[in-house]
This record gives C-alpha cells, sequence and structure tokens, in this order.
C-alpha cells in the first residue's frame, strides 16, 4: 500500500502554481472566462427565481428549473479542461509554455464523464441519506444525530478517495478514473485531507477577505437567528437577493484567483499521482478501471 507523501506533494503543489504562474494562466484562462461568464448570467436569473419560491412557498417553474442543470454541465466540462491541461503539464504529457489553450478532445470527454458520473453517484447517495434521516426522525433526536454524522462522513471518504486521483488515472489509460483513484488512496484518507487542507484552505480564505473588504461592512442581510423553518427560509430568500447585486465582485474575485485556485485544486493529484505509481512516463496501458 502506497503512502500519499503529503509534505512532497503540498511543497510541489505550491512550487508549480507560483513559480509556472505564467503557463498556469495560459492553460486555464480561456475556459475559466467561459465558465465566468456562464455563471454570471445562469446565477442573475436563478437566484431572484430561487428567493421568489422561498418567500411563497411554491416551487420554480419553468424553463429557470433548467439551469441548475445547465450550470452543472458548464462547470463539469470547464473543470474538466482545466484539470486536464494542468495535470498533463504536471505529468510531463504536456510540455512548455502556454498563451491560450482551449481542447475537449477525447481525454477531456472521459474527464467529463467521470467527474457526470461520480457526481451522479454522490448525489444519489445524499438522496438515500435524506431518506434515512427522515426515517430516523421517528426514532427521535439521537436517532437522526447518528444518522447524520454517520452518512455525511462516510459520503466525504468516499468523494475524497474516489475523487482525489480521477484525472491522472483517467490520463494514464483507466476509463473509470475514481475506481483506480480508490484503489490508490486506500489507506491514505487523513493524507488526502491534509493536502487539501494545506492547499483549498489559504486560498478560500483569501478569496473571502478579498470579498469581504470590497462588499464592504452591510453587504449581508442582518437579524435574528430565524428558529423556525419559514423563517429560515425567508432568511435564504434574503441572502440571495443581497447576493445577486453583489454577483460582479464575486465572480470577479474568483475569476482573479483562479489561476491560484485551480492549480492548488487539481496539481496536487498529479503529483501525488506520480509519487505513488513511481511511473516516470503516462499515458500508456495500465489496469483498466
Amino acid at each position: 500500500m502506497n503512502k500519499l507523501p503529503v509534505g512532497q506533494v503540498i511543497r510541489q503543489a505550491y512550487a508549480f502554481a507560483f513559480q509556472e504562474i505564467g503557463t498556469v494562466i495560459g492553460l486555464i484562462w480561456v475556459p475559466t472566462v467561459i465558465q465566468a461568464a456562464v455563471n454570471f448570467f445562469v446565477l442573475r436569473a436563478y437566484y431572484p427565481a430561487v428567493a421568489d419560491a422561498l418567500e411563497s412557498g411554491a416551487a420554480p417553474a419553468g424553463s429557470v428549473t433548467l439551469l441548475p442543470f445547465l450550470l452543472i454541465v458548464v462547470t463539469l466540462i470547464a473543470f474538466s479542461m482545466i484539470a486536464v491541461a494542468l495535470c498533463q503539464q504536471v505529468m510531463g504529457i504536456r510540455q512548455g509554455p502556454a498563451f491560450a489553450h482551449l481542447a475537449f478532445g477525447a481525454a477531456e470527454l472521459k474527464v467529463f464523464g467521470n467527474f457526470f458520473l461520480l457526481y451522479g453517484l454522490l448525489t444519489l447517495f445524499l438522496f438515500l441519506l435524506i431518506l434515512a434521516t427522515g426515517v430516523a426522525m421517528a426514532a427521535g433526536p439521537g436517532a437522526v444525530a447518528v444518522t447524520v454524522c454517520v452518512g455525511f462522513g462516510a459520503l466525504i471518504y468516499a468523494a475524497a478517495r474516489l475523487s482525489f486521483l480521477l484525472v491522472p488515472a483517467v490520463l494514464d489509460g483507466s476509463d473509470i478514473g475514481f475506481i483506480r483513484s480508490w484503489r490508490l488512496t486506500g489507506g491514505n484518507f487523513w493524507r488526502i485531507v491534509g493536502v487539501g487542507i494545506a492547499t483549498l484552505a489559504p486560498i478560500a480564505l483569501v478569496v473571502d477577505l478579498i470579498t469581504s473588504v470590497l462588499l464592504g461592512p452591510g453587504s449581508a442581510p442582518q437579524g435574528a437567528a430565524p428558529t423556525t423553518l419559514p423563517d429560515l427560509m425567508k432568511a435564504i430568500a434574503l441572502e440571495l437577493r443581497a447576493a445577486q447585486p453583489n454577483l460582479p465582485i464575486l465572480v470577479g474575485v474568483a475569476l482573479f484567483l483562479s489561476p491560484l485556485t485551480y492549480a492548488l485544486a487539481f496539481t496536487p493529484a498529479a503529483f501525488a499521482y506520480r509519487a505513488m505509481t513511481g511511473k516516470t512516463v503516462f499515458g500508456g496501458s495500465v489496469e483498466r478501471g
């Protein structure tokens, strides 16, 4: 069982993110701008629709109900293009600088299929957990707490192990990358968590800090904490209405920091895959998922 070298992977990811920032920008800026534009226009239409539904108690109707699906598909396509480009660079499949890169070939399509299938499986698991929680309510609060804790713990565990090495596994020849990821990451869950915290938590804090400074005090609705379900629905509606005019800032900050965000999100897996497999040449025939 190969152990994930946590410190080594973190150092390599940060070194790549900062030393190769020009190449990172060249590889990701086209799909990132497309994704940001779609996010802006979709959320600008979807936030008011959801707020209206929460306040009225009626479900959203019409074409607006398709917007979340559109957003998911576009996001997964963009993630596929970005993740493939960055991992190919780290794994030596692609070499040299980049000014602009936009590709959706066999590798990107396979990664998208893996992302979409994994998203569906995790969504199904979450739905079953909601049903189980509803059944547990008949047994009392204790049963609900145990069901939720165990269920979410299992969901996080499965998501971490299935997704961590998915992209490099596909680039190395696996048809179903998340199965190979599961096989390779046995006994490494807490190491994966450690890498994730060390790489993603700092950039998330930077995004939150910059956003808070730009939006200024009072940008979020104030009021007493909701104590009933209707009050909670109204509070969420107010949050969505407050967020809508701030979308340009929210999307802009995410776009500005996207080179570091994506480099630190996707390259640790490629460095980890190299270390855990001991391979120096990629893209050949490997055990199929």
